[in-house]
């Protein structure tokens, strides 16, 4: 059986994995991010300098900015040569690099092990400086673990890497991380293992190069300096951990658990990785290797920690997790005994299961499944996705609208790449010259009526006079949101609108017969040209173009023709959260309340927090409370950011008459808040709360 495992079966596992890495990897380029990092590598090309200031907004024009370079050259390099097409391919191609590392030893439990976590794989190796950590990083281990193994490896490579490494992206610092790492598995080893000379020699080969990879990562224009870059990163990462969803944190409670069981969704890859690390750290405890079973552990932590941290978790969980249990196999006595008599059916039923899942998996992503179930921003296949504001900054640069521009944070890196030089941006993604006190103010802005004092004040320090925002439903929430009474503004004018962005001027920058021309009617602006893409991905494209009308006409409570829309975007696909969320609140706007918790009650099942929400609010007007907290409930274990959740439950639980659940969920709200007391836009917020717990408080003194 050994024999059959390493002939025939490890090498068809190990192309399953890497055809599987392809296909998850290739999509179109999406990430937010990608925009500024290509505008910095044509502005190096164009000037033949690397900026060491900040060269593409007016807000924190000349700051100081540290940011390794060569990735930003690499991306536009490729792209000049194949445009988003190669961007994408590259995209591929770091995701069958990763899985690559991943099963190089030929060990079966780690190959499904990486067939497991590949969707957390692809999530990281977008097209994005990112994407250089995550290959690296499973470099790093596989090269150190199998060292720490078995005494043998390319050491020198590290070094080498190292330099690439630090001046493609700041997660070099995860790099040092595995080293410490390495370090301290061989301290494991001095401790507890038996044969301490070979750790002891292990570690003297091992000393030069780990110094010379420490060494290496000096090799950078800024020296020693850019471990300011690392630490500034972390600071402003204390306030993205409450507002950006890769930075925030897992909550495992029992509803999120439950998707363990939803095997072809995306999100039961990392619990199921959870659950084979934690079984991978026992058998390493049992096998007395303490040190692994530290790493294990520790890494399990990062991934419950901070989303973004899944992916270095992943690597760890594949090659040394995937290592401990093959080696438990051989080395525990029970295990040797299960596996000599489950071999043959054992590895009959996982080949089965593994061709059956990764064959399902595959269909997923190529039909666009995946994508349009999850609400992606990308698709199966190559090229640009179509939540960029293409339109709109084309609209602005044709018409040469007035500076200064305001522009959402996700528009940021895009308008970057398409408007620079001629217009600089507001805010993007880079996150450390802008600090947190504009990050903030960029989000209070979008949530403010565009007639407020806050703009007011805004648009007269920084002399903004054209506002181009995101209203994808995905990227642009904030500014969909206000859609309507900004349109209804006094103080600025819609001029363009289609189903990505939005354009308005104010009315102050030019004169009235050029703001009569420019002008838009929100009520007149039709969505009646879909892209004509054949095929999948134009289907895909159809979707989003539809369903992105429907959540504008809806924000402008054009009722019939949103319904309209979704009934286009359902004849497509109907799987989608949004979808039904959107059919159900236009069936409550417009008096078909069954038709509408139905709709809801759907959209809940397909995962929807803001379906939930709003069925909380119609169980409140019906007074069906004990429907209302059982939704909201629900809706509280599973959401990344409650806060808002929880304060309804509370007040819920009081119509209910249960003042002392109700103070525990304000509690709850305090806990998970992101908001400070000072927020200009979370006063009412802090009231509610504060009125809820009187209100609950004065239930219980009246029992």
């Amino acid at each position: 059986m050994q024999r059959l495992l390493k002939q025939y079966l490890v090498p068809f596992l190990m192309g399953v994995a890497l055809v599987y890495g392809l296909i998850a990897g290739l999509r179109t380029v999406g990430d937010p991010d990608i925009g500024w990092q290509l505008a910095t590598g044509r502005w190096m090309v164009q000037h033949r300098s690397i900026p060491y200031t900040d060269v593409f907004s007016y807000t924190v024009h000349g700051a100081e900015w540290i940011y390794p370079v060569l990735s930003q050259l690499l991306f536009y390099g490729i792209f000049v040569l194949g445009g988003y097409t190669l961007l994408s391919w590259l995209g591929a191609a770091t995701t069958v690099g990763t899985v690559a590392m991943f099963v190089r030893r030929g060990q079966a439990p780690a190959i499904i092990l990486a067939i497991l976590a590949l969707p957390m794989v692809a999530e990281r190796t977008t097209p994005r400086a990112e994407m250089f950590t995550e290959l690296l990083f499973a470099a790093f281990v596989s090269i150190l673990w199998h060292y720490h193994r078995s005494g043998r490896g390319p050491l020198w490579v590290l070094p080498v890497l190292m330099c690439l490494w630090v001046n493609l992206h700041l997660g070099f610092i995860a790099g040092i991380g595995m080293c410490g790492a390495y370090i301290f598995l061989e301290a494991g080893d001095l401790i507890f293992s038996d044969d301490r000379t070979a750790t002891v020699r292990r570690l003297r080969t091992a000393a030069p190069w780990l110094a010379a990879t420490l060494l290496a990562t000096l090799l950078n224009p800024w020296g020693a300096r850019l471990f300011v870059a690392v630490s500034r990163q972390n600071e402003i990462n204390r306030l993205h951990n409450h507002w950006i969803g890769y930075w925030l944190s897992m909550r495992v409670t029992p509803a999120a658990l439950a998707d363990v069981f939803a095997w072809r969704e995306p999100q039961s890859a990392v619990l199921w990785l959870m659950a084979v690390s934690i079984i991978a750290t026992l058998l390493a405890l049992c096998m007395r290797r303490i040190a692994e079973a530290l790493l294990l552990g520790g890494s399990l932590y990062l991934a419950v920690h901070t989303i973004r941290f899944q992916g270095p978790f992943a690597t760890i969980a594949v090659i040394v997790g995937g290592c401990v249990i093959s080696e438990a196999i051989t080395e525990l006595p029970w295990m040797r005994r299960f596996w000599s008599r489950a071999a043959i059916p054992a590895t009959i039923v996982a080949l089965v299961a593994v061709v059956s899942f990764v064959g399902v998996r595959s269909w997923d992503l190529v039909s666009n499944r995946y994508y349009l179930r999850t609400s992606l921003t990308s698709y199966f296949g190559t090229g640009e996705s179509p939540w960029f504001p293409e339109q709109a900054s084309d609209f602005l640069l044709r018409e040469h609208l007035p500076q200064n521009i305001f522009n959402d944070f996700n528009s940021g890196g895009y308008l970057t790449w398409a408007l620079s030089p001629t217009y600089a941006d507001y805010i993007d993604g880079r996150a450390v010259p802008f600090g947190s006190e504009l990050f903030m103010t960029s989000g209070n802005l979008l949530a403010a009526p565009l007639d407020s004092e806050m703009w007011r004040q805004e648009a007269g320090l920084r002399n903004i006079n054209t506002i181009i925002v995101s209203i994808d439903r995905q990227t642009g929430a904030g500014a969909l949101a206000a859609l309507k009474t900004s349109c209804e503004s006094q103080q600025w004018k819609p001029v363009h609108i289609d189903a990505e962005a939005a354009v308005f001027l104010r009315v102050q920058s030019v004169p009235m017969e050029r703001l009569n021309q420019l002008q838009v009617d929100c009520n007149s602006v039709r969505f009646n040209r879909p892209p004509t893409t054949a095929g999948a991905r134009g289907r895909a494209e159809r979707f989003d173009y539809f369903l992105n009308a429907a959540a504008i006409l809806l924000t402008l409570e054009r009722y019939d023709e949103a319904l309209e829309a979704t009934g286009h975007a359902a004849e497509i696909f109907q799987e989608n959260a949004f979808l039904h969320y959107a059919r159900g609140v236009l069936f409550w706007n417009t008096g078909r309340a069954n038709e509408a918790e139905q709709e809801l009650l759907r959209s809940v099942s397909l995962g929807s927090e803001d379906a939930a929400t709003s069925l909380g609010v119609i169980y409140g007007t019906q007074r069906r409370y004990a429907d209302q907290v059982s939704i909201l409930t629900h809706a509280a274990e599973r959401s990344l950011t409650p806060p808002l959740i929880y304060l309804r439950l509370g007040y819920a639980q009081i119509a209910m008459g249960r003042p002392d659940e109700a103070l525990e969920s304000f509690s709850s709200a305090e806990k998970w808040s992101p908001f400070g007391k000072t927020d200009p836009n979370a006063g009412q917020f802090w009231q509610m709360l504060e009125e809820g717990r009187a209100q609950a408080s004065q239930s219980l003194r009246a029992k």
